[in-house]
């Protein structure tokens, strides 16, 4: 029988990378965003490749909606094998300059839909009874301080966190919980990020990306593929003895 993931965040970026991705490790792959459009055409991408997939549009920062789309992916083929927590945004802010509602937008969309959908999805497993995957993509923004992202750094620091709860909480269940911890990426969030900066910096954007990318070791940003790629291994059989860990994917920029 066909493996079934979840991917959230599945609509572009990162997210519609892993998406692709996951079909060529065997997995079915229920396709989660709230973007219609976004995930119309990760779907169309997929689907054209000959995979199975199954659209799901849902707010999750309603944990309601999380738990009816897990439910929905479990009616239509029966099973959960691998979660991806991918879904997120970041709000570019001065310290100074954070709003209560920067912060509980960072912290219900980056860490409790992460906690929440892993409970629901963990509970699916469970009663399947052949153990999974939970990947949670963090950010080497949780690795350190961030004077212009504070709440999203907070967030994501607690993202890796709860992957190290969640592991220790369901090993027995045969579930292993890891965090893949992206570094500069060439998203569509990575540019209005730098066009952010750039302003306060007095500088452009390109000028802003490149003094980042002047600090990567590897000398590049990351393209969602190579995230994509630590993700389906966490979901793959050689990673079956790893859980609670965080890997860095960030060509050295982060080294701890």
């Amino acid at each position: 029988m066909t493996a079934v993931a979840v991917v959230t965040g599945a609509g572009q970026g990162i997210g519609r990378a892993i998406a692709r991705r996951l079909p060529g490790e065997g997995f079915a792959v229920a396709l989660v965003d709230l973007d219609a459009a976004g995930l119309a055409e990760t779907a169309k991408e997929i689907g054209d490749d000959g995979a199975q997939t199954l659209p799901v549009r849902s707010d999750l920062t309603e944990v309601r909606n999380i738990e009816r789309t897990m439910s929905q992916v479990v009616k239509a083929w029966g099973r959960i094998d691998a979660l991806v927590n991918n879904a997120g945004r970041e709000v570019t802010k001065p310290f100074l300059e954070t709003t209560e509602a920067d912060w509980d937008a960072m912290l219900t969309i980056n860490l409790r839909t992460v906690f929440f959908a892993t409970q629901h999805a963990a509970r699916a497993m469970i009663a399947g009874g052949a153990g999974g995957q939970i990947v949670n993509i963090a950010s080497i923004a949780g690795r350190s301080g961030r004077a212009d992202q504070a709440a999203y750094g907070a967030a994501k620091a607690g993202v890796i966190s709860v992957t190290r709860s969640a592991a220790l909480a369901l090993a027995s269940h045969g579930i292993t919980v890891n965090a893949v911890c992206p570094g500069v990426v060439d998203t569509a969030m990575t540019r209005r990020i730098h066009d952010i900066r750039s302003r306060m910096a007095g500088i452009s954007p390109q000028e802003s990306l490149r003094r980042m990318v002047a600090r990567i070791p590897l000398g590049r940003i990351a393209s969602p593929d190579d995230v994509a790629r630590a993700v389906a291994f966490f979901c793959s059989p050689q990673a079956q003895y790893i859980t609670g860990q965080a890997l860095n994917v960030c060509g050295g920029i982060e080294m701890d």
